[in-house]
């Protein structure tokens, strides 16, 4: 059937000239255009045309810094081939003509500072060639009640994944996917030629009730309706892609959490919210199998909105017996593993070093305190600092490695029993007390305890996951009438089902060597069992039970595995 709207529909046939910008300041005055992305589009096309993005070279004296780093990826190397800003203009400028081209640009105010600021400089003598619109403002008064309306918010509402990285390419294919879409929103309000748009944007917007309360799209109705029971739920777009995975002890309440936090969430769950419009969920028996399943999709779904359980490195690692080097897998010198990182026990051989009489240069400071090499503390008071650490635990010096081994275990179980028993440090607004900036003898002896804590128990848990690596678990939740058995293999759970005897009937499990075992080990099999261990901690806390079978016929009972858990 001819959809005549369509054809009518002038503003849908009309090329848009789609602009985005990245940036290291809020303004010309206080940064430059890092990178550029543009491209043509109508909104009854759909791909966009002479899609272009370019890194460009900064003006000497200016720095990326940190956070706009983190956020769009930038490095040196990448940037390598960058052009100057005034070729970047010619560049865009070759996709429009002498009069202004209709464009759309998301935050239109932010980036045409810039692009007039490059007019300016590189064609005075001509008309702006833009005659852009905000699509933020029409989104704005076309969904007044969205939580957010960003970028990735609003593409994600209307079913367009944006990757987090702030690339101009992906934002530039985004925005055009979201001009598409209020293109369409604004046909039935006759908003269907450029003109009248201009007009509708520059009269004053309708007022509009507003309850105070936030709407989403996903309806209450749908997360009230999910079981009171343990398991795992997953967040959807309306395209069906996985933004989110996450447990729940009720899947009911957990869900329902995310949507009525009485302080608000933060920025980035909003974000995500707003293009929640489905949730699916898989129940399982017991909290403990839902953390276990949540590890297993994370690492599967790879959902853009979790950050923990996320790596970007396969890898666990190896470090030789005086910690000095580390290798990803083990052999006859790099036997204490697996390791999360490389740099999982390196204050600790920075210590070592230190204690055994090397000469304290400003790397090993650093190494020795866990930070940067830049930010090191002073020489006189690191010395003062490390003076009172060995003092205080005893630490021998010029003494053999092991006796220094030694002393160090007992410091790092000394540090992780008073950190157990001690009680929050809040202010006297319930704020949790933060650092110094500087350095002070007292925050370098603080340093210098939780990286020996850190990394004893880094090295009491690649022990533990390693007996861990094939077993039987058996334990009973709190609020569970019944035990439950997990039977792993080669580090993951093979089996899981009801218990009702004292103990399982031991499986047969095939005789691994140590270094077997380690040899098996990546970052996913890691996760997994710390996972497994990080829930069997909370079973025993919160009244539960749990023993573990470790080889063909040893049983840690609890009491011997509460005790082993205290130190992983």
């Amino acid at each position: 059937m001819l959809d005549f709207a369509a054809i009518v529909n002038e503003l849908a046939r009309t090329e848009v000239l789609i602009v985005d910008c990245q940036t290291t300041g809020a303004s010309p005055a206080h940064g430059a255009v890092l990178e550029v992305g543009w491209g043509l589009a109508r909104a009854d096309a759909a791909p966009v045309e002479q899609l272009n993005a370019h890194w460009v070279t900064l003006p000497p004296g200016c720095s990326v810094g940190g956070r706009v780093r983190q956020l769009t990826g930038y490095h040196e190397a990448e940037a390598s081939a960058a052009l100057s800003p005034e070729e970047a203009w010619r560049r865009m400028r070759g996709v429009t003509g002498d009069a202004p081209v209709p464009t759309a640009i998301h935050f239109a105010r932010f980036e045409l500072a810039f692009l007039r600021d490059w007019a300016a400089r590189f064609e005075p003598e001509r008309q702006f060639p833009l005659d852009a619109v905000c699509v933020h403002a029409i989104a704005c008064r076309l969904y007044p009640d969205l939580p957010r309306r960003s970028i990735r918010a609003l593409a994600g509402y209307l079913g367009h994944g944006v990757d987090l990285t702030r690339r101009c390419r992906g934002h530039v294919e985004a925005t055009a996917f979201i001009w598409r879409k209020l293109t369409a929103a604004l046909a039935p309000l006759g908003v269907d030629t450029w003109a009248r748009l201009r007009d509708w944007l520059a009269a004053p917007a309708p007022a509009t009730p507003r309850s105070g309360r936030r709407r989403y799209p996903l309806p209450s109705a749908r997360y009230r309706a999910l079981p009171d029971q343990p398991g795992v739920y997953r967040f959807l777009r309306s395209n069906g892609d996985v933004l989110y995975v996450g447990k729940a002890a009720s899947l009911r309440k957990r869900v329902a959490s995310h949507f009525g936090a009485r302080s608000g969430p933060h920025e980035r769950a909003l974000e995500m919210l707003t293009q929640v419009h489905d949730v699916d969920v898989t129940p399982t028996p017991t909290p403990l199998e839902a953390a276990l399943l949540e590890d297993e999709q994370i690492k599967t779904l790879h959902p853009p909105y979790n950050v923990q359980l996320v790596v970007a490195d396969p890898r666990t690692w190896f470090s030789s017996p005086d910690f000095a080097t580390a290798t990803p897998a083990p052999d006859e010198v790099h036997r204490r593993g697996p390791l999360p990182s490389t740099f999982s026990v390196r204050a600790l051989a920075a210590i070592q070093a230190l204690a055994s009489g090397e000469s304290p240069t400003r790397s090993l400071r650093a190494r020795a305190v866990g930070a940067p090499t830049s930010w090191a503390p002073d020489e006189e008071v690191f010395a003062a600092g490390f003076a009172t650490f060995a003092l205080g635990h005893a630490l021998p010096a010029a003494a053999s490695p092991e006796a220094q081994r030694c002393a160090l275990v007992a410091a790092a179980k000394r540090v992780i029993l008073a950190a157990r028993s001690a009680p929050a440090s809040p202010d006297e607004d319930g704020a949790t007390v933060t650092e110094p900036d500087g350095w002070d003898p007292e925050r370098v002896v603080r340093h210098l305890e939780r990286a020996v804590a850190h990394a004893y128990q880094l090295l009491q848990r690649a022990r533990w996951l390693c007996l861990l690596h094939d077993s039987a678990v058996l334990f009973q939740e709190p609020t569970s009438d019944r035990p439950r058995v997990l039977v792993l293999r080669d580090g993951r759970v093979q089996e899981s089902r009801d218990h009702a005897a004292d103990l399982p009937v031991p499986s047969e499990f095939r005789h691994r060597s140590l270094r077997d075992r380690q040899a098996s080990f990546d970052r996913t099999r890691y996760d997994h069992l710390r996972t497994l261990t990080t829930e069997l901690k909370r079973v025993l806390r919160d009244g539960g039970t749990a023993t573990v079978r470790v080889g063909r016929a040893r049983w840690l009972r609890q009491g011997t595995l509460e005790a082993l858990l205290l130190w992983v």
